[in-house]
């Protein structure tokens, strides 16, 4: 009796023993760091469990339009716990923050690292910047409003242009489809259609090829029903 009950607690622990941890972590790139245009940098990340054989590491930025790449869609995981993969990185991104690389196992397990910076190479970089309007600008419906900007390199033949209200994340499209421009200047002529008043609204930049390639307006626009 005491041999079948010891045998039946040994089962029962057998049965109840918590599976294997299994995580990953990414190092490298870490929080505030820096990595300039156009050189090669290692991501790093540490592992614990069966993850699989590979990971895929993509490149992400927040910005009022989410942008992401593919660095890699199979990488090997590597081994004693530790991974990494050598980037280099391209020199034509736009520098600036907010940048982000998650790194994901074949069994969904991943991480994603903190906010870096990429900083500009030697070369022109390769951006679009909507042209800053004066604090406190109002914008009354029925009325035509010009929205420029500038941009370096090839970001890309066309851009969207968009209004968005932080406050409830509301995106209005201005337009879907507006010529880059000429000679690093670009320009459109909006007529303001009937809106909801607001103090919080702000213009957004995006090409239409490549979304890293993106701006938001600084200051906010007043928006009035009428002049």
């Amino acid at each position: 009796m005491i041999l079948a009950l010891a045998v039946l607690l040994l089962l029962t622990s057998i049965g109840m023993a918590a599976p294997k941890e299994m995580n990953l972590r990414v190092a490298e790139p870490g929080e505030a760091a820096e990595w300039k245009l156009g050189t090669a940098n290692t991501i790093k990340w540490s592992f614990r469990g069966e993850l699989g054989q590979n990971v895929a590491i993509r490149l992400q930025r927040m910005g009022w339009v989410n942008a992401q790449m593919t660095l890699s869609e199979a990488t090997p995981l590597g081994t004693n716990r530790s991974g990494s993969f050598k980037w280099d990185l391209p020199a034509d991104l736009p520098p600036g923050g907010k940048y982000t690389v998650a790194v994901t196992a074949e069994n969904g397990i991943g991480d994603t690292s903190g906010e870096f910076t990429l900083a500009a190479g030697k070369g022109p970089a390769t951006q679009i910047k909507l042209e800053a309007l004066p604090k406190g600008e109002r914008w009354a419906a029925g009325t035509t409003v010009s929205i420029r900007w500038t941009y370096g390199g090839s970001p890309g033949q066309t851009v969207k242009l968009a209004l968005i209200k932080k406050a409830e994340g509301d995106v209005t499209v201005i337009s879907a489809s507006v010529p880059i421009g000429t000679d690093g200047k670009g320009r459109y002529e909006w007529k303001i259609p009937s809106l909801k008043p607001g103090t919080d609204y702000y213009i957004g930049i995006v090409s239409n090829s490549n979304a890293f390639y993106q701006d938001m307006g600084v200051e906010p626009v007043i928006l009035t029903a009428t002049k």
